[in-house]
């Protein structure tokens, strides 16, 4: 970035460069940690009262201690009606295994928050199973806890603390470089504006 402040006086100060920003912070901090789940051997209707009974729309399916799959709110609609009032229609004609989406794609527990973040950009689905090197179920994160997460979290300026002192003394001189052209070349400012710039030389040479 220069500085003109005429045609003998040019300051150059070298653009910050801005790194993006990054969040290691453990993908377990904000996962559901003991998700509500069905077994693979139990009934739609099941899946329909914890799903309709509780505040979220998926639920991990497992086969004993190991994730099977995710079935949530709309695999169930696309069975119709039956699926949303609930009778023996829907037990005797399809199975959890059936409905369920068993090509899930999983993050492991020892994930970043960025990692996952990655992941759930990509489309195409809202829940992350998060299980460990078992296949094991560990948790459930959901866009909707990436997104309460990022608005609880107060953003922070990534700026190291010499851009920062470096910022302080560039405002400086500007607004003496403001005073000094609004002046007339007033020997007051003209003194102020050769002050700041030589601060602006010791603090970075």
């Amino acid at each position: 970035m220069k500085l003109n402040l005429g045609s003998s006086l040019v300051i150059d100060f070298p653009r910050l460069r801005h790194e993006p920003m990054r969040n290691e912070t453990p993908i377990t901090n904000i996962m559901v940690p003991d998700p509500i789940t069905v077994d693979i051997s139990q009934g739609l209707n099941d899946v329909r009262r914890a799903l309709s009974s509780e505040r979220f729309h998926h639920l991990p399916v497992l086969d004993g201690k190991k994730l099977v799959g995710l079935i949530s709110v709309t695999d169930l609609l696309k069975l119709g009606e039956s699926a949303v009032d609930g009778n023996e229609y829907l037990d005797r004609h399809f199975s959890i295994g059936d409905v369920m989406q068993s090509d899930v794609i999983t993050v492991s527990h020892r994930a970043t928050i960025e990692e996952a973040a990655r992941m759930l950009s990509a489309g195409g689905f809202h829940a992350l199973p998060v299980t460990d090197h078992d296949e094991h179920l560990r948790g459930l994160l959901t866009s909707t806890d990436l997104i309460n997460f990022l608005l609880e979290r107060s953003p922070e300026p990534n700026i190291p603390a010499a851009a920062s002192d470096r910022l302080t003394v560039l405002e400086q001189v500007l607004k003496a470089a403001e005073l000094y052209l609004l002046s007339g070349l007033a020997e007051t400012e003209h003194t102020r504006l050769e002050l700041a710039i030589a601060a602006a030389r010791r603090e970075h040479p």
